[in-house]
Parts: C-alpha cells; sequence; structure tokens
C-alpha cells in the first residue's frame, strides 16, 4: 500500500496566487504563472504587420521605437486572457522613454479608471483632473431619475441639432413622454442599472461587473412594458398610449425567450424582426446614453478630449510617446465614445504639413465580442491592430479561448499555477529579483527536491517536471471538459474559469487532503455542469454495494471516478508495470488520497492505456461522431435518433449559445441527459427518447404480445409513446413509467453504441439492462394492446376474424366466391385482387346492395391488412414465406353457419385505428349479420320469379316475348299512330331481351323459376342459390313480359277506337283486315273486355 499523500503548499498561498483577476499580485506571481498567448486570430488595417501568431511577435510591432500610431483591439469573452495579454505586454515594454499606462480594470467604473490614470501619470498633469470625475451628490435613486429626465429630453424629436437618425420615429411614437411619466420613473429599474453597472457594480447583490456593456437592452424594455399598463387613460398623447400597446403585446415574446436560456444580446441578434417596437427604442435610448449621463458622472466628452490633448501636447514638446494600455473598455462608457476618438487619432494625419502638435499615441484596448459588435463601422476601420482570442462555431455564439483548445497547453497552464503555488509569494518575489540579473533563471519548482517526487509523479503524473497532485492529466481533461460554457451568456471555459472554478476550490483543500477526507463537495461547485456529476450505471451500482453503509466515502468515490477516472467503467484491469487500475484510477491514487479500494484485488492485463481517454476538445469540429460499433444492439434507426438534433418543442427556438463550444459526441450528451432525467426529473430532449422507446417496442416481435405484424403497427405510433411526464395522460397513449429499469435500458441503449472498446463485463450488464427494459416494455406494449383494442370474454379482441368475414360476405354477395367453396379457395378469393361482379348487384335488394356499397371504399385496405396480419415471412423478404390461417379458416366457418359476423367488445371504444373502426361500424350497421340480406333477396327473387312465370303463361320465355312482338308489330303496321311510345319502350326491351336469349339466359332464368318452385314448399332458398341466382336476367325478362303487357293492353284499346269511329269511313276490306287482327290479339290474350 502506497503511503497518503499530504498537501504540499499552504491554502492562503493559493488565494495569493490563485487572483480572480490577471493584473491583481506582483510580477513575480504574474511571470511565474504566465502562459504564452499564442494561436490568436490576427487582423486590422496594419495586421500583416504581426509576422506571428504569438505574444511576442505582437509586442514588437507595438513597441517598434519608429511606430507613431496603433489602436490595437484585443477581443475575448470575460476571462479570456485579456487583462493578462495587456498586462504581458505592460511588464515586456522596452524601458524607453515612453510614458505608458497600464489602466487596470479596477472596480470596472469609470471613476476608478480616471482614479488609475491620475496616479500613473507623471504628478505635472495630476492637477488636469482636479475637475473631472466628481460624481453628482444625488442618491442612487435620485441619479437615476435624472438619468431618466435626460433621457427623456434627449428623446424629444427636436432636442439634437443636427437631428438624430432616429428623430421621425421619435416624433411618431414620442417615447420621452413615457419614460417621463411619474409612474416609470417611480418602478422602472433601467436607468439604475445603467449607473450600477457604470459604477463597477454586477447584477447581484455584491458581484462584479465583469465586463457588462452598460446599455439598455430588450430585458430593460421588458420590465419598462411590464409598468405601461397605467399609462392608459392617464391623459398622455395617442401615439405614447400606441407605443405603450406595441410594448405591452412584444413583451410575452421576450418574457418566453428568456425563459428559454435566450439572453439579451441573442434576443437582439436574432428575434428583432418580431420585437421591432421594444429594438427601436433600446436604440434610441443607447444612442442618447452618452449625452444624458455625462453630467452624472462628472466627466463631459470635450472634458476628456481636451485632458488627452493636453497631455499629448505636453508629451510631444519632450518627444515622447504615450502608451495607453486598458484592460477593459466597458470601464469608460458613458464617454467611450469620445475616449475611442482619442484613441484612433493619429497626431501626424492632423497636421497639413505632416507634424502635429500632438505626441504619437499606442494604445492597447480589451474589449468583449459583445462590445466590439456595437462599435461603429467608422471605428473598426481604424483599428490598426485587431487580436481575437477565441473563435465561435457560429455568429452569435459564445468563443472559445485559443490558448486552452488543447490539453496539453491546458496542463501546461494549470502547472505552472500549482507550482507558484507550492512555492509561495515570498519565493517568488526573491526570483523575481533574481530574475531582473538574469534572464535565465527558471521559477522555483519545489518538486526538484521533494522526497516523494517519483512516488508522486508516477501516481499523478507531471508537466516538464512539475507535479500535477492533487490532479492528473485525465482530471484536468475531464474538469474542463465539464466547466459550463453557457452559464446565463457567460462561458468557464476560460483562463479564469479553470482558475476559479478549478483549481481554487480543489488547492484549497488543504485540511481535506491532510485529513483524507479530499475531494469534498467544494470541488462539485456551480460552475460544473450538473451531469458531470454523475457515474455511468454500472460504476453507481459497484459503489452502492460496497459503500452504500458509508455514504461519506461513497460522495468521495463519485468525486474521483467523475473527474479523475471514467465514469463509464467498473472494471478493475492491471497495467504494464502491474498496478491495478478501478474505473481508469489507479490504486496508488486510491491509497495516495485515503480511499478504499472498491475494485478486485486481480485483473487482467489491460490492453488499452490504464489511464481514461482524454476527452475529445474540438471546439470548431461539428459534433458528428465516428466510432466504431462491436455489437449492433439497436437498428440502425434507433441510433440516427439518438444522434439527431432534437426537434423544437415549442414556438420557442433553441437560443444560439446553448450549443457547447467544446465538441461533446451526440451519444456522450444523450447519455448526460438521461442521467440529469433520472437525478432532477428535467427532461431536456424528451422527444428524442420517446422516439427510443418507440423504436425499442417497434422491433419486438408481435406474436411475443398476442399481436399480429399489422395490428400491432397500426395501434402503436411514433406520437403515441410518450415517457411519463413528456405528454399529457390519454387512453390512446402508451405511457413507459419512470424507473430505474427505464434509465438503465436508454442508458444500455446509448453506451452499447459509445463505447466501442468496453469490456465484456460492461457488455453483459448494459445487455442485461437492455433485456429487462425490453422485457418491461413487452409486457406495457401487451397491456397497452388489450386497452386499445378491447377484450371479448376474457381475452384480447383481434380484428382478423371480424375482416375476414366481412371480405368473404363481399365476395359471396358479389357472386366471385361461392359460400360452399373450400377454405383455401375462398382465402384465395379475398386475398387476391376484387374481380368483376357476377352477381348483378345492381339488380339486387337494397340491404344486399347497400353492403356492397359501405364495404367498397374499405375493400382494398382491408385486403391489404388482412394479408399482412396472417403473413409469415421467411427472412428479409415480405412476400415469401408461411401464413397463418388459424383465426381466418374458423372465422369464415362460423359466417357461413350462423350468417352472423363475430361481435367486438361492447364495452370498449374506438380503437383509434380507422380501418378497425371501420369494421366495427359495418357490422353494426348491420346488426352483425348478413342474415336479414339474404330473407331479403330471397323474398325478391321469388316474387320476381312468381310475377314472370304467370305472365308466360305456360309458355317458354322465348315464345311468350315472340308472340308478343309478332302481335304488336301487326297492329302498329295498321294503326302506326297507335300508343307510339310504348311501342318504341317494348322494342327496346325486347331487343335486351333478344340478346339474352341468344346467349341461353332465358334457360337459366326458366330452370331457376322451377328451382324456385320446388323449394317454396321446403326452407326457401339457401344462401349459396341466392347467390348463383340469374338476378339480372330474370329482372330482364320480367320487365319485357310487363311492358308487352302493358303495350298490348294500350293496342287493343287503340283497336276498338278504330272500329267504332271507322263506320262508313272506311272500306269493308279494311275493315275485315282489323278484324283479322283483333281476332288474333283476342285469341292471344283472351277477350278480357268482354
Amino acid at each position: 500500500m502506497t503511503a497518503p499523500m499530504i498537501a504540499c503548499w499552504r491554502a492562503e498561498d493559493a488565494t495569493a496566487i490563485i487572483s480572480n483577476e490577471a493584473l491583481e499580485g506582483h510580477e513575480g506571481i504574474f511571470l511565474a504563472t504566465h502562459s504564452p498567448i499564442a494561436d490568436f486570430e490576427v487582423s486590422g488595417s496594419h495586421g500583416g504587420e504581426i509576422e506571428g501568431r504569438d505574444e511576442t511577435a505582437l509586442l514588437d510591432v507595438l513597441a517598434d521605437g519608429t511606430r507613431r500610431h496603433a489602436f490595437c483591439v484585443v477581443q475575448g469573452e470575460p476571462g479570456s486572457g485579456k487583462s493578462h495579454l495587456i498586462r504581458w505586454l505592460s511588464i515586456k515594454w522596452p524601458s524607453n522613454s515612453d510614458v505608458k499606462l497600464l489602466l487596470q480594470r479596477a472596480d470596472g467604473s469609470l471613476e476608478g479608471a480616471l482614479r488609475q490614470m491620475r496616479e500613473r501619470l507623471p504628478l505635472e498633469f495630476q492637477d488636469l483632473f482636479d475637475n473631472m470625475g466628481r460624481r453628482h451628490r444625488a442618491t442612487d435613486r435620485g441619479r437615476a431619475n435624472l438619468l431618466l429626465s435626460n433621457l427623456a429630453n434627449a428623446l424629444h424629436p427636436d432636442h439634437f441639432d443636427p437631428p438624430l437618425e432616429d428623430a421621425e420615429w421619435c416624433r411618431t411614437f414620442l417615447p420621452g413622454e413615457l419614460i417621463d411619466l411619474p409612474v416609470i420613473k417611480r418602478h422602472w429599474q433601467g436607468p439604475s442599472r445603467i449607473l450600477g453597472l457604470m459604477e463597477g457594480k454586477g447584477n447581484g447583490e455584491g458581484a462584479e461587473r465583469n465586463s457588462q456593456s452598460a446599455s439598455f437592452n430588450v430585458f430593460d424594455i421588458e420590465e419598462l412594458a411590464n409598468h405601461c399598463g397605467a399609462v392608459f387613460n392617464s391623459g398622455v398623447k395617442g401615439p405614447t398610449e400606441r407605443l405603450a400597446r406595441r410594448l405591452i403585446e412584444e413583451t410575452g415574446y421576450i418574457a418566453e425567450l428568456r425563459q428559454s436560456g435566450w439572453t439579451a444580446d441573442e434576443i437582439a441578434a436574432e428575434q428583432a424582426d418580431k420585437i421591432a417596437t421594444t429594438m427601436k427604442l433600446v436604440a434610441a435610448l443607447n444612442r442618447r446614453r452618452n449625452d444624458a449621463v455625462q453630467n452624472l458622472l462628472g466627466v463631459s466628452a470635450e472634458g476628456l478630449k481636451t485632458l488627452f490633448r493636453q497631455i499629448r501636447v505636453a508629451l510631444a514638446e519632450r518627444g515622447q510617446r504615450l502608451v495607453l494600455l486598458l484592460e477593459d473598455i466597458t470601464s469608460w462608457e458613458g464617454i467611450d465614445d469620445s475616449l475611442i476618438d482619442v484613441l484612433v487619432t493619429n497626431a501626424e494625419t492632423r497636421g497639413a504639413d505632416g507634424t502635429s502638435d500632438m505626441c504619437p499615441l499606442i494604445s492597447v484596448v480589451g474589449v468583449t465580442p459583445g462590445y466590439y459588435k456595437k462599435l461603429h463601422g467608422n471605428y473598426r476601420a481604424r483599428i490598426t491592430h485587431e487580436i481575437n482570442l477565441g473563435a465561435a462555431q457560429q455568429d452569435g455564439e459564445l468563443q472559445d479561448v485559443a490558448t486552452l483548445r488543447d490539453g496539453g497547453d491546458r496542463v501546461r497552464f494549470v502547472s505552472r499555477y500549482l507550482s507558484a503555488v507550492r512555492a509561495g509569494p515570498g519565493s517568488l518575489d526573491t526570483w523575481r529579483n533574481d530574475l531582473r540579473q538574469d534572464r535565465n533563471a527558471a521559477p522555483p519548482n519545489r518538486c526538484d527536491h521533494c522526497p516523494v517526487r517519483e512516488r508522486c509523479h508516477a501516481t499523478f503524473g507531471d508537466a516538464s517536471g512539475i507535479g500535477l497532485f492533487p490532479f492528473t492529466e485525465a482530471a484536468l481533461d475531464h474538469f474542463f471538459e465539464a466547466l459550463n460554457d453557457n452559464d446565463n451568456g457567460m462561458t468557464w471555459k476560460t483562463p479564469r474559469g479553470v482558475l476559479q472554478a478549478v483549481l481554487s476550490p480543489n488547492l484549497l483543500q488543504v485540511r481535506a487532503i491532510n485529513d483524507g477526507q479530499f475531494p469534498t463537495a467544494l470541488t462539485e461547485n456551480a460552475a460544473l455542469v450538473a451531469e458531470s456529476r454523475n457515474l455511468g450505471r454500472r460504476a453507481t451500482s459497484v459503489l452502492t454495494i460496497r459503500l452504500s453503509e458509508n455514504p461519506t466515502e461513497y460522495a468521495r468515490m463519485r468525486r474521483i471516478i467523475s473527474y479523475w477516472g471514467d465514469k463509464e467503467r467498473a472494471d478493475t484491469v492491471k497495467d504494464a508495470s502491474g498496478e491495478l487500475h478501478f474505473a481508469g484510477v489507479r490504486k496508488s491514487l486510491f491509497d495516495a488520497l485515503r480511499l478504499p479500494w472498491v475494485g478486485d484485488e486481480e485483473g487482467p492485463v489491460s490492453v488499452q492505456p490504464a489511464a481514461p481517454a482524454r476527452p475529445v476538445v474540438n471546439p470548431l469540429a461539428t459534433s458528428q461522431e465516428h466510432i466504431s460499433e462491436p455489437a449492433q444492439t439497436r437498428s440502425p434507426a434507433t441510433r440516427a435518433i439518438l444522434t439527431q438534433r432534437a426537434p423544437a418543442q415549442t414556438r420557442i427556438p433553441q437560443p444560439p449559445s446553448a450549443k457547447r463550444l467544446i465538441g461533446k459526441s451526440d451519444l456522450q450528451s444523450r447519455l448526460d441527459e438521461i442521467r440529469i432525467w433520472e437525478s432532477t426529473g428535467e427532461a431536456q430532449n424528451p422527444n428524442v427518447y420517446n422516439m427510443t422507446v418507440f423504436e425499442i417496442l417497434s422491433e419486438i416481435d408481435p406474436r411475443r404480445v398476442g399481436l399480429d405484424p399489422y395490428t400491432k403497427k397500426r395501434i402503436l405510433t411514433e406520437q403515441q409513446v410518450k415517457i411519463e411526464g413528456t405528454g399529457h395522460s390519454q387512453r390512446s397513449y402508451l405511457t413507459v413509467p419512470r424507473e430505474e429499469w427505464l434509465w438503465r435500458g436508454l442508458e444500455a441503449v446509448v453506451s452499447l453504441q459509445l463505447d466501442a472498446t468496453m469490456s465484456v463485463n460492461d457488455v453483459v450488464f448494459h445487455r442485461h439492462s437492455l433485456a429487462v427494459l425490453t422485457k418491461r416494455l413487452e409486457s406495457i406494449l401487451s397491456e397497452f394492446a388489450d386497452r386499445r383494442l378491447g377484450t371479448v370474454e376474457g381475452s384480447r379482441w383481434s380484428p382478423i376474424p371480424l375482416i375476414t368475414q366481412l371480405l368473404v360476405a363481399r365476395a359471396w354477395l358479389r357472386g366471385t366466391v361461392n359460400p360452399n367453396d373450400p377454405h383455401h379457395a375462398q382465402l384465395q378469393g379475398i386475398l387476391s385482387d376484387e374481380p368483376p361482379n357476377e352477381s348483378d348487384p345492381a339488380t339486387r335488394c337494397a340491404p344486399w346492395q347497400e353492403f356492397l356499397n359501405r364495404t367498397r371504399a374499405h375493400h382494398a385496405t382491408l385486403r391489404d391488412a388482412l394479408r399482412a396480419m396472417i403473413s409469415m415471412p421467411q427472412g428479409a423478404s415480405s412476400g415469401f414465406g408461411l401464413a397463418d390461417v388459424s383465426k381466418v379458416a374458423g372465422a369464415i366457418r362460423r359466417l357461413r353457419q350462423t350468417q352472423r359476423f363475430d361481435e367486438p367488445p361492447l364495452e370498449s371504444g374506438e380503437t383509434g385505428v380507422s380501418e378497425f373502426d371501420a369494421i366495427r361500424d359495418i357490422a353494426s350497421h348491420f346488426k352483425h349479420s348478413i342474415g336479414p340480406i339474404a330473407r331479403f333477396e330471397r323474398q325478391q327473387l321469388e316474387s320476381r320469379a312468381a310475377s314472370l312465370q304467370a305472365l308466360l303463361r305456360g309458355r317458354t320465355v322465348e315464345a311468350h316475348l315472340a308472340r308478343v312482338d309478332a302481335a304488336i308489330t301487326s297492329v302498329t303496321a295498321l294503326l302506326p299512330r297507335a300508343a307510339p311510345e310504348s311501342v318504341s319502350a317494348w322494342k327496346g326491351e325486347f331487343s335486351r331481351a333478344k340478346v339474352r336469349i341468344e346467349e341461353k339466359a332465358d334457360q337459366t332464368v326458366e330452370d331457376f323459376m322451377l328451382l324456385v318452385a320446388e323449394q317454396r314448399a321446403g326452407a326457401g332458398l339457401g344462401l349459396e342459390q341466392l347467390t348463383l341466382a340469374p338476378s339480372k336476367d330474370l329482372g330482364i325478362f320480367l320487365e319485357a313480359a310487363k311492358m308487352g303487357e302493358q303495350t298490348t293492353s294500350q293496342l287493343l284499346g287503340h283497336v276498338k277506337d278504330c272500329i267504332s269511329d271507322g263506320r262508313g269511313s272506311f272500306s269493308l276490306a279494311q275493315v275485315h283486315e282489323a278484324g283479322h287482327a283483333v281476332s288474333k290479339i283476342l285469341s292471344d290474350h283472351g277477350d278480357r273486355n268482354g
């Protein structure tokens, strides 16, 4: 066992050296902890003069003795190293006649900046400050009211000469009258916030300004709008009321964006078109801010310009240059535009002959990206050298820091601070004095003479001989990855963030290290994202089993594995030297920190490096990952779901800065989200996991839960699968409870895809979790199917029998399948494409026709559904395999025997599947039976057959119709004007009948009439006989016979009229011929008229 380690530094030294600001402390600390700043972006009108992308190249260009002017801007996020670089330039500036002023951020106020300037200029210039920087005597509230009144006056459209660019907008809406109202003055906090920032105060109690811009933003207008309700009916003018109304309308959207994590700058950049009035008012207020605030600050624009002119004139007389190194331009807000006017003024270009009464000015100014974006274009164009310490992936996102992109650079950065903390301020002060005599003097390193150096470096690692204790290289990477890169519009992935959130909280735990209590809860500070604290499921399980009775040690162990180890592993392995590792942490580290060993006493030799792999840290790369999957446990669709960008859940889009600066794989992000959801109940992308669960459910064999493939697919859709809490509870939803087996299973899905090198034990653990998840989902799916489909006599209702019966009944009534055909013939008939009608549906009874009409629109859908329901494909082909006809055969047999459809559940509502609900409606409409249809059709056929039989008078169809046609033809030849319409109708019916007679249809009808006569004595026509009945031809011949009866009756009347009216008007021969015709008709039809 390795002896425990004790801290080799003092907590007070850590406090003294790890300062919040780079400009605090003395030069010894600064130089000992300084990491060269390089790899920054260079631009500007004279950017090409800088031949390298490092601090030395920048110094060489700016400090060149022949340079007469420079306006250099150093751009970077707060904490990115702007102050550090500017301080380094100050320390390294050549000792010459230049008057160099380093103006620190100090308290972030203009008053503090002027005070520094006064103190650091030669004594002869101090009287120039006598009348500058004196605060107004009013209270904070009074000063805020004065600022508001000044702004109200400045918003008057005729206030400025010449007018400002928005004068007409101010004339249209009169915003000055709005903010000058007493209710606004009493309640609106915007002006107080602006003045507070100018005085160096942050947003919170005791908070620092931290480079925040003292400008009005959309959140100020949101607050203003919340007080605008009192404006209406208060006597203000109509334009002001319209302005208030528009602000109120827009404030709701601003509030939603703010609640969704949008910063004010992001809203202004991305959503300005939706809050146009708010943006107009923001711009108007900021355009007038400097003029309104100057008398409150005690400094005027002209006063500042006069001050610098006097200084530069005096220095010009001495032949000196003025070098201004300003850490933060926001300290000068209120007169910053005037200051920039001073800084961009090139003395040599002011004189007509190339001479000037002012000295050269070399200036270096630190600005944030937000401030830089608001800088006027004419100022940007006059930047001679622009240094950008980071880059954003996309416009509007936070920048990273170039000097921290590489893990090796981060290790070297931290090692310098560790060495300085161990040495202490006193030793560093001595070293600084030595450095003045010997430029190559190395800073003190206590590791050089430490008796436990070898053991310490073997356990914790080192960087150029500087031990990393209590960190390791992997720990530093994991801590950096865990830093929040979007903390309310600020990133912690900066040098300052590393110092404040990683080094300081851990190095201050001296007593905990010495007492064997490290790491404590101080390690997990608010700057680290919550998901970084969550261990993998297997590691959690191991710690729970072995340390459940010691919660303190459990917490320490969790922190060590989370940040020093590999939280996704829980194996004990042996490295090449024979040392054991658990979860990527050396056993010697457990011993050094007095942690109990939770690994096994033996382990296999690891083929991988013992230390866990460093997280991928590539800020400008996309988050697409390229991994090899050892075992495809999930379908490609599941992986695609887990790696896709989550869709927007509401109308409020995701803020641009929500993306992490450091590229994390999508699968790793999913793993973190699952653990946060389990621990906090807050789901970040619930749709992703609903879709994942749906995909797993889709892969379950439907027959394992008593479903056929088609029914499972139709009742289970992507929109219906909801993890508990991600949607309203509805009968149609399959809701998955948020229990441990769900989280374990989801982690398993992700982990098996994420880690291509996990151990066999890890694979077994995750696959077991996945199997449990699948088994639980099977049970939930079965219960869901019962609920959706309903039950009949204790068993789940299946739509297969009813679909089969409806299709078979339709085939019977259409005459394409015979009810007495074998089952295979009937099944083939209903699964095949529907052939032409054979049963003459148009001549059938109304219920018969209604059934066919109601089922017509659903036939193709039901047929395809039944095909899929009974299909048992073999292999990947859906068209090859077997069919499960067990439910089909019984359904056909029952329908044939009872002429009744299987009844669905009575108590259940709609299934939510259109075709299933349709078959229930159809069956219900026909009282779940085709018996009434058969009865009505039987009655109709028997009636028609009897009617035709009576009209034929013992003759055949062909003979009867021929005799009728002969008689009609004879009469119409003699009496062409007799009943012409009826005669024409008869000829038409007779023609149709002759066509069918030529095809022997008359014999079929005669046979059917004989069958009807024979069956009358028994039970009547059966279903098969009804479907085979020549209904159409029976109708054709019956209509022809009826028309013949009607036509001859009419002709007979015409003949009698002709005889009666023709006395004395016709010849004897004509009377004789008509008599013969009448005699023939009478002999054919009988003397029915007496």
